[in-house]
């Protein structure tokens, strides 16, 4: 089954643009999550929303290619026309080696691509990827400890807090802070917090409607909290997404 996490109204996005997702060459891998690409031909505007990763995102479509820091809100695209673009997600930090710079610097930020990478066009994956070898990259194993952290926050749903994560890392606080403003540019907590936000969007989309119930499985404290913290990122309460969906089926 495709993963949907992060992508609103998922029906109604398949009923507007074209996704592919294509996984990454093995000695890129550990660096870049997948390619992707969305393709449209439309005869109305569409609006898709995205409740995002904390990933970066390098996208290559008109006018100028472009790199896409970890994008704290929701993030909103109008598609018109007909169109294109082909991307690259990378893995939570994984884009520090080609950028080592400080990760903070990049969030909520669009910046062209030409800032970073010098003579790099793309039509396809693999002149994405061919341009990132020319780049070429220092592996960072501190890049590894923050894939793997992020690997078991997504699945050991013990890990609901920064506490819990501090001590499943061997990290104090402030230092597990440090590492993931450094190398992923938000904090582990906004990470923790939109895994468990995804998960509720998954779950509304194939059905799911009880909030008590998934306020309790993904951690929160109750479910007015959960429902505070959804209307907050999502822009609409779970009654209200899950009403919107339900009535598309």
């Amino acid at each position: 089954m495709v993963d949907r996490r992060g992508i609103l109204e998922p029906e109604a996005a398949r009923a507007h643009f074209r996704l592919t997702r294509v996984s990454p060459s093995a000695d890129l891998a550990h660096l870049i999550e997948r390619h992707w690409m969305v393709e449209w031909d439309l005869d109305e505007p569409y609006t898709q929303e995205i409740v995002t990763h904390p990933s970066v995102n390098i996208a290559f479509a008109p006018p100028t290619p472009t790199i896409h820091g970890v994008f704290t809100g929701r993030f909103q695209r109008e598609l018109t026309g007909s169109g294109r673009v082909i991307a690259s997600k990378f893995r939570p930090g994984g884009f520090h080696p080609f950028h080592p710079v400080p990760a903070y610097t990049l969030t909520d930020a669009v910046i062209p691509l030409s800032d970073v990478f010098t003579d790099f066009h793309a039509e396809t994956f693999e002149d994405i990827e061919a341009g990132l070898r020319a780049h070429g990259w220092e592996d960072d194993p501190r890049v590894d400890e923050i894939v793997a952290l992020h690997a078991a926050m997504l699945t050991d749903p013990s890990l609901t807090s920064v506490e819990h994560l501090s001590r499943h890392a061997g990290y104090s606080k402030r230092s597990l802070q440090r590492l993931f403003r450094e190398y992923v540019g938000v904090t582990p907590k906004w990470v923790l917090e939109r895994i468990r936000l995804h998960e509720a969007a998954e779950r509304m989309a194939d059905g799911d409607g009880d909030w008590a119930s998934m306020a309790l499985d993904l951690g929160y404290y109750d479910q007015s909290h959960f429902i505070k913290a959804f209307k907050a990122v999502v822009g609409r309460s779970p009654a209200d997404y899950y009403g919107l969906k339900t009535s598309t089926m």
